[in-house]
């Protein structure tokens, strides 16, 4: 027989301040554990967000542009950013460098056509560029030549252009660079909308 002198234990109760110090204990914890893991989710969705800013890309020397006034074909190579992905030198688009006798910056009009994104041609026999899907048309400037059968709801695409001098070694002649900001512009529209 067990010793009756002997009383069985009772669980101990803890106290209030005990209670709130593991209650805060957990909570403190827990935010803890969120920082991290908020910075970890937001780093990783962050590329979603962040809109494509048009780069400034050089086309083509200056020399390759001469002053007489035609349109001269050029093709946009750039690195490109998708979301997680880094693309280098890719194709991003085209465009016509077009100097005027006395210009010393070219005008330049994307080769895409505003109409549905063929790729636009020049016509030099007929002084026009044509877009090989429909019947649009434009003149040297970029305008519509088509009057009320236009397909396309505007005319070409211009682009900011500037030029800057390369820097050469010592007792070379300058070299010009043509730099345009890319911009691909939403096609169907009547006003120059930018894609995102």
């Amino acid at each position: 027989m067990a010793n009756s002198s002997e009383q069985p234990q009772q669980p101990r109760v803890k106290d209030a301040g005990e209670n709130r110090r593991s209650f805060f204990a957990v909570l403190t914890g827990g935010l803890a554990m969120l920082v991290p893991v908020g910075a970890g989710i937001w780093s990783f969705l962050s590329p979603l967000f962040l809109k494509a800013k048009s780069p400034k890309v050089r086309v083509a020397l200056l020399s390759q542009v001469p002053a007489d006034g035609k349109p001269h074909f050029f093709l946009v190579i750039a690195d490109r950013q998708d979301a997680w992905t880094h693309y280098e030198s890719q194709k991003i688009g085209a465009v016509y460098l077009i100097r005027q006798p006395g210009e010393a910056v070219p005008t330049a009009f994307t080769a895409k056509c505003p109409h549905a994104g063929c790729s636009i041609g020049y016509a030099a026999e007929e002084e026009i560029f044509k877009c090989p899907c429909h019947t649009s048309a434009f003149d040297i400037g970029g305008c519509r030549v088509n009057g009320d059968d236009e397909v396309a709801p505007r005319d070409m695409d211009t682009l900011a252009v500037e030029t800057r001098v390369q820097e050469v070694a010592a007792g070379e002649p300058p070299v010009t660079e043509v730099l345009v900001t890319f911009v691909d512009f939403k096609t169907g529209h009547g006003e120059k909308i930018e894609n995102e």
